[in-house]
């Protein structure tokens, strides 16, 4: 399975055995490179209809192992419509959310030295997380920005 966006390729891809696109297109633009585009390629020849065979046996097997086959919830809603009909599986998760952060905070001090600092001047933070979205916290409602640290999971 590609990462996101990571997929560059139609053809190379299936053929180097990739069987799942992830998210499963290139979220907006027109470059799509599985579905009508991957099923051209098998008309054509250039992905061999039998890798498609292999990607889908493989992809599958691990549905039936887990038995989501018998007794699995109906799936009810799509996050492509916004999640309309989903339900509300919210709770207490602010609650929980907010006491997984409190005991994830790591607070460091230099007892004896033991660190490699020597009252520094400044500390800096590199990354998309290091900033704050201007927007608000997830204001992209895909997930699909890189503008600060996205909550999710």
């Amino acid at each position: 399975m590609s990462d996101w966006n990571a997929q560059h390729t139609t053809n190379g891809a299936a053929n180097a055995g990739m069987d799942m696109s992830m998210p499963g297109t290139d979220f907006g633009g027109n470059n799509l490179l599985w579905g009508q585009t991957l099923l051209n390629a098998i008309s054509s020849g250039a992905v061999p209809q039998s890798r498609l065979d292999d990607m889908v046996t493989r992809i599958l097997a691990a549905w039936y192992q887990l038995k989501q086959d018998q007794g699995y919830p109906a799936v009810t809603w799509s996050s492509w419509n916004g999640g309309a009909g989903a339900p509300n599986v919210a709770g207490d998760h602010a609650k929980i959310a907010r006491q997984i952060a409190r005991d994830g905070i790591v607070l460091l001090k230099n007892s004896n030295k033991a660190l490699p600092l020597s009252k520094p001047a400044s500390l800096a933070l590199i990354g998309s997380a290091a900033a704050v979205n201007p927007a608000g916290p997830n204001a992209c409602t895909d997930r699909g920005c890189n503008t600060g640290a996205l909550g999710q999971g």
